[in-house]
């Protein structure tokens, strides 16, 4: 029973012509190439917005490892040594991470609480200044006050090149004046 069943199957298949084959080949070619730029841009957009996504979670990781570093600091310093002391330590927290010095610096200006008078951290041996300092004053009348650590990083140029599909742009990262920016702050009271 089963022979017979084979031996018609294989007469079936004999009987299909060739032009019929190299048809079916040209629209599995045109179904790969469809197939084949659909998984690419899926592909690419996975990767594109992945390692945007891991700098920015590392910019976290890390100002937040500098922010307690920051906290270990002695406050019974002179102000002037306390903020070097603490602008060496976040220095020595970010630049002893996993990042190539290329791929961060430090923030131009301080982000939010503009009732504060933020100076920026001086850079210690030559390295960037990655963060702020600022006395909160806590009762005007006795001078009591603590300070407050903003610290940031940013990188300010693409990673990896965008690609534009039928006016899409993969990935679309935020932008300021034209430029990339990837931007992490950890505000610390200390």
């Amino acid at each position: 029973m089963f022979g017979n069943l084979t031996q018609q199957a294989g007469r079936l298949s004999k009987g299909r012509s060739a032009a019929t084959m190299k048809k079916q080949q040209g629209a599995i070619a045109i179904e790969f190439a469809v197939l084949f730029v659909v998984f690419f841009v899926t592909l690419y957009a996975i990767i594109a917005y992945s390692i945007p996504l891991l700098l920015t979670l590392t910019f976290k990781q890390l100002s937040s490892d500098a922010g307690r570093a920051a906290i270990k600091v002695d406050p019974s310093l002179a102000d002037d040594e306390y903020a070097r002391v603490i602008s060496a330590e976040v220095a020595r927290v970010i630049n002893a991470s996993w990042l190539p010095s290329d791929w961060r610096t430090g923030c131009t200006e301080a982000k939010g609480t503009a009732s504060l008078p933020w100076e920026k951290l001086s850079g210690s041996l030559g390295s960037t200044s990655y963060g702020f300092l600022a006395k909160e004053m806590l009762d005007e009348k006795s001078n009591n006050y603590r300070y407050v650590l903003q610290i940031c990083l940013e990188r300010k140029r693409e990673i990896i090149p965008t690609l534009n599909i039928m006016g899409i742009q993969v990935p679309n990262l935020p932008k300021e004046n034209g430029e990339v920016v990837i931007r992490s702050y950890t505000t610390v009271r200390l």
